[in-house]
């Protein structure tokens, strides 16, 4: 069985394309839908924004009587067909007849082409027309770039923003260079009209800025919803860390990263490396006895961020996960010996489970790249989620684990009391008859009569066992209409008069807690029955707001067999009580005694939680009065 660290057996991993965001059971042919929601309605208000502003260039154009054009019909024309474009556009985005925008951290789809790069490509060429033919540099329509660069900011962010901002920004001096060689009025473009390429770089740095840290909001949230599906019941903790620092190690466009991870049971370090030369990415993994990389400078709760790894002069930001505080400290030279050509900026987080310091995350970049306090507050978050889900997986497992232990103890008290028991008396009838064989013949089929319907008996209890493990346990389980079949199945079987009592109208209990406490009560009433000799018994059953308690008291002869371990008080020592029942009120979480007395009979009262197991409470010996 494979450590519940380790994540595969294969030391090389491929890096697998994110999930696509296609609800489950969507037909191939079925409207798709963006992550997190409709592409944020991020094409429809373009789309609209772009009608609004057509329309009401065209209107501006045509009340102007002085015809700011100097070419009225080419203007119209050009106007008019951008009006009617921006009508289809919205039309299409409105109906979602085409995916709205690219999906660059999402796979491919089939469907229709996207838009968003068609229509900001063609904005940019309207745009640059109208102004030409719009009184060019003095153009009252130089706000519609504003429009062009909001657009693609709100799409794709800074980097894309800068590039349509600087060819925006070139159609001025290329203007006026090809008004040097061109004679057309349409061209001449005067030297003071360049400062307006000036302006719209301004204007797309401030624009492109907000729509980048929007676009990085997206992935971020996009990373942190796929963070349940890395960590599923079935698949080794291990596996979903290693898949959270390869997504990570995407996101931050990073050719390194490296998880350290200490097990707490054999002390060992678990070292991840992931790297990426392209694609595939490759992991290897590594098992030490010590450390691979310790940090003396950073607290077991510190997060850092090192943009220069050189000993004795590089500095780390260090941030305490648990109260925010930021400190700058001196790398150690372990930290600044893991630097190489490749990889001279390092982030790293804390792994905590449950505030203990499990090992660290670390993501490395090539020098000049470097990280910011937000990529580091980022990955903090990040690796605090994932180590969550790491934890909750593990104690999961370990959770089934000790179900599948307690039931399977539950299962062999079971048969202790019941199957086990019958076989053993069989056994002696058996001898029984081996004996009366020679001593008295005549009794034989008598003997094998009562050995029958004992058969009989034990064969009916198996196969009403066997449906009780069959049926689906159910909260509610109705405990007082169980204990009334037992008292009819054993005044039947057995002839022994057993009366029932409660103290409430009503007793709900959690399924494990009832099937225990009818347990508890069927080998209290087949003790008083075999070993007794008890010809009437007694059953009460109460609740109170948090506990509920079971007396069974007979009129049998006792422990006869136990008498030396019965107090003053006459009740039995703990250890000397029936061990079914023992570890069953064990097993609630709840507390027994047993009282006892030659002649007199016995009194097994039990005191339990109502919701199941929980914390003991004190218990009058004798609860009966």
């Amino acid at each position: 069985m494979a450590h519940w660290l380790l994540p595969l057996p294969s030391p090389t991993l491929r890096m697998q394309p994110p999930s696509s965001a296609l609800p489950a059971g969507a037909p191939g042919g079925a409207r798709r839908v963006a992550p997190l929601e409709a592409f944020s309605r991020t094409e429809k208000i373009i789309a609209l924004s772009r009608v609004l502003l057509a329309t009401a260039t065209l209107l501006v154009v045509m009340v102007d009587p002085h015809q700011p054009s100097f070419s009225p019909n080419l203007a119209y024309a050009i106007l008019t067909a951008y009006a009617l474009y921006s009508a289809v556009v919205f039309a299409l985005v409105r109906g979602e007849y085409v995916r709205q925008e690219p999906a660059p951290f999402r796979t491919a789809i089939a469907g229709p082409p996207h838009i968003g790069p068609y229509s900001a490509a063609a904005d940019v060429i309207w745009v640059t027309l109208i102004s030409m033919f719009t009184e060019r540099g003095t153009s009252p329509f130089f706000l519609l770039h504003v429009f062009v660069i909001s657009s693609v900011s709100m799409r794709w962010g800074l980097r894309a923003t800068l590039t349509v901002t600087i060819i925006l920004a070139l159609s001025y001096p290329a203007a006026l260079l090809a008004s040097q060689w061109v004679s057309a009025e349409a061209l001449t473009i005067r030297r003071a009209h360049l400062v307006r390429p000036i302006y719209l770089l301004v204007l797309g740095y401030l624009i492109g800025y907000p729509g980048e840290h929007e676009r990085r909001s997206k992935r971020r949230l996009g990373l942190m919803v796929e963070l349940p599906a890395a960590f599923r019941r079935k698949r080794p903790p291990g596996a979903g860390l290693v898949r959270v620092m390869r997504r990570a190690l995407d996101h931050f466009e990073a050719r390194r990263a490296l998880l350290i991870l200490r097990d707490p049971e054999s002390g060992r370090y678990f070292t991840w490396d992931v790297t990426r030369r392209g694609k595939p990415s490759r992991l290897a993994l590594r098992i030490t006895e010590a450390d691979p990389l310790p940090l003396p400078f950073a607290a077991p709760t510190e997060g850092f961020v090192a943009n220069e790894l050189r000993a004795g002069t590089g500095m780390a930001l260090c941030s305490d996960v648990l109260t925010g505080q930021l400190t700058r400290k001196p790398i150690s030279p372990d930290l600044a010996a893991f630097g190489d050509d490749s990889a001279q900026v390092v982030l790293a987080a804390p792994v905590l489970i449950q505030r203990e310091l499990r090992g660290r995350a670390l993501i490395t970049r090539a020098a000049g790249d470097k990280f910011t306090r937000d990529d580091l507050d980022f990955l903090l978050l990040l690796v605090g989620q994932a180590a969550a889900g790491f934890e909750t997986v593990r104690l999961q497992g370990m959770a089934e684990e000790v179900a599948v232990f307690e039931e399977r103890a539950r299962i062999a008290r079971d048969l202790h009391d019941g199957f086990i028991q019958s076989l053993a008396g069989l056994d002696l009838r058996i001898e029984a008859c081996k004996l009366l064989l020679q001593r008295d013949p005549a009794r034989i089929p008598h003997e094998l009569e009562e050995l029958h319907e004992a058969v009989a008996r034990g064969y009916r209890e198996v196969r009403r066992y066997l449906t009780v493990l069959r049926t689906p346990s159910r909260d509610g389980a109705d405990l007082w209409s169980m204990l009334e079949r037992l008292t009819a199945e054993f005044s039947v079987r057995e002839g022994i008069r057993v009366e029932l009592a409660r103290s409430t109208s009503e007793v709900t209990l959690p399924a494990t807690t009832t099937h225990e406490l009818a347990q508890i009560a069927r080998e209290a009433l087949r003790n008083a029955v075999r070993h007794g000799r008890a010809t009437s018994a007694v059953i009460k059953l109460g609740t109170s707001p948090s506990h509920t308690y079971l007396v069974v008291r007979d009129n049998g002869t006792g422990f006869v067999d136990r008498a030396a371990a019965v107090d003053t008080d006459g009740f039995l020592a703990p250890e000397a009580a029936p061990w079914s029942i023992r570890e069953r009120t064990a097993a609630l979480g709840g507390s027994l005694a047993v009282w006892t007395s030659p002649g007199r009979g016995t009194e097994i009262s039990i005191l339990v939680p109502s919701g199941g197991q929980g914390g003991r409470q004190s218990l009058n010996r004798r609860m009966s009065a």
